[in-house]
């Protein structure tokens, strides 16, 4: 039992990816925040005619814990506003654009760097009370606002027996997951999550409020489908509802007994010493020992080899099936596991390459695959995500090969052994295909501006996203996680495996999203920014995020 809830706690713990409480008052005078006068005026107008909406001289009490990443929780806006309707939002932007003062829009605050949904000194727009949720009468569409979080939408429609394509983690906010791509468990079927959106209310620079569909607007609509928050502020969405009644899915994960044998071939060493760190590192090599001599546990090089079997030789009647593979190093005890979570929309069995074991090397440690509603696997990963630690995310998208993938996880092995001795350090890799998603979307209501073309592949995202605890080792962790991705990067070049995408809700703040759409698809979003934006506020005023 102690094995088995190791291992699950780090595998769920890898599938944060899929992206609160209460506190003190936190006056902006005791964090030094220097606030310029052009944001001084603007947060005192708001309150003016906003009221309660709009907190100046003390932020709400519960804001700090609402925001998910421990480096977002630095940050201190001047003010935050809560608009409870799309008027509210007009008038806030047309006061931020006034006033030229700086800002930031939060959604379910899960974005994973500083400033990226909250305004150091400046304005931040929460959208918490926009939470809108309803079914249309015919069952067809929902009506979602951008506060609303991913397990409420899904209990609200489970009820109806409809789904709509959305996050895997149930805390996860609509708004910002939807304008940046948005990977569901349902999307090797249905394509990117915001490829089936049918429209969105928009509150645009000038403040006007537009209902942006692929009849009204084709330009915008496109623009947005990956956009970002490059166009607008959305303040309600109308999603495609599908019908969904069990599926099949749960987490398996692995112990890897071949990490020593990799440990002598890259001539990683650990002295023997009589501390104790040491001795509980050595006696929890009995855990790996004992899942091996079980049957119960797997080796990287099959785990790598069973994910290639799987994103090559996918099948058509496979479209149903999505799945990804996390590779955690755990370091109490000391050793590394693999993870594989997969749903399958149809509820007949396993998927052969992830769940053999003839091809995996043996039996999974745990497993919670079964029969079951999509919500209650969502609800099963939540409790893992843990707010308050520090992340960081960095996406590479490439043509799977599992020879070159072994000389990446040896990459990994390397930069795990400089940095395992943080505190609440816990380092994940996690694969996941992303050719049969991207597919899907090119074929939907003129496209997206990701520029994948139907011959890419077999392609998928490559995401580490470390966890720690303390600020102090935050370059330490940088560092690192700059080195993987470096090395990797010139081998997957190399190797002709690099693709230019970068997958928005991955990535990294120094990474250049919008150049991986391609340069047409840049100039093309630019032209269509001008377009609705002359003045330039959400390029000029929200610095946090990607920008076009």
């Amino acid at each position: 039992m102690f094995l088995q809830r190791c291992i699950t706690l780090g595998l769920v713990l890898s599938a944060r990816v899929l992206a609160n409480g209460g506190g003190a008052q936190h006056p902006i005078s005791d964090h030094g925040v220097q606030t310029s006068s052009d944001c001084h005026n603007a947060c005192t107008e708001l309150v003016t005619v906003l009221g309660t909406q709009a907190s100046y001289s003390s932020l709400p009490e519960d804001f700090r814990d609402s925001l998910y990443c421990g480096r977002q929780r630095d940050v201190t806006p001047a003010c935050v506003l809560r608009p409870l309707t799309a008027q509210d939002v007009s008038l806030a932007v047309k006061t931020i654009a006034k006033h030229n003062c700086h800002f930031a829009i939060k959604s379910g605050g899960h974005a994973m760097f500083e400033g990226a949904s909250n305004a150091n000194g400046g304005i931040t727009i929460d959208l918490v009370n926009l939470n809108a949720l309803e079914l249309s009468e015919d069952m067809m569409t929902a009506s979602v606002g951008p506060g609303q979080r991913w397990g409420r939408v899904y209990e609200f429609l489970e009820k109806q027996g409809r789904v709509v394509i959305g996050g895997r983690v149930s805390s996860v906010g609509v708004g910002g997951f939807l304008l940046g791509g948005g990977i569901s468990f349902l999307s090797r079927k249905y394509g990117w999550a915001s490829d089936n959106i049918r429209s969105y209310e928009l509150v645009l620079a000038n403040g006007s409020i537009a209902n942006i569909n692929y009849k009204s607007h084709p330009d915008l609509y496109w623009a947005l489908r990956g956009g970002a928050g490059n166009f607008g502020i959305v303040t309600r969405f109308e999603l495609e509802a599908y019908e969904l009644g069990s599926i099949w899915g749960g987490l398996s994960a692995y112990v890897l007994t071949d990490i020593r044998s990799r440990y002598q071939a890259l001539n990683i060493a650990r002295p023997f010493s009589f501390s104790l760190s040491h001795i509980i590192q050595s006696a929890s090599q009995l855990v790996p020992k004992l899942a091996g001599r079980l049957g119960f546990s797997s080796t990287s090089t099959n785990v790598i080899q069973a994910f290639e079997d799987m994103i090559v030789k996918e099948k058509a009647d496979e479209s149903y099936l999505q799945y990804f593979v996390s590779l955690v190093y755990h370091t109490t005890p000391d050793f590394y596991a693999a993870g594989v979570l997969h749903v399958r929309e149809k509820p007949d069995g396993n998927p052969p390459a992830l769940a053999d074991p003839a091809i995996m090397g043996g039996k999974p440690t745990y497993s919670t695959s079964k029969v079951r509603s999509l919500r209650s696997l969502v609800e099963e990963i939540d409790p893992y995500n843990n707010p308050g630690y520090r992340y960081l995310y960095h996406e590479i998208t490439f043509r799977f090969n599992a020879t070159v993938f072994q000389k990446v996880f040896d990459f990994f092995l390397e930069e795990v052994e400089l940095i395992k001795h943080l505190p609440g350090i816990l380092p994940v890799l996690i694969i996941q295909p992303i050719s049969e998603i991207s597919r899907v979307g090119n074929n939907k209501n003129g496209g997206n501006p990701f520029g994948f073309t139907d011959h890419d592949g077999p392609i998928c995202a490559l995401l580490t996203n470390p966890q720690w605890d303390r600020a102090e080792d935050d370059e330490e962790v940088k560092a690192s996680v700059s080195r993987f991705t470096e090395k990797t990067m010139d081998l997957l070049e190399k190797e002709g495996l690099l693709h230019r995408w970068i997958y928005p809700n991955y990535a990294n703040e120094k990474q250049d999203v919008f150049a991986g759409y391609g340069e047409k698809n840049r100039g093309k979003l630019r032209e269509i920014q001008r377009k609705y934006d002359p003045e330039g506020v959400f390029s000029r005023l929200q610095p946090g995020y990607f920008k076009v």
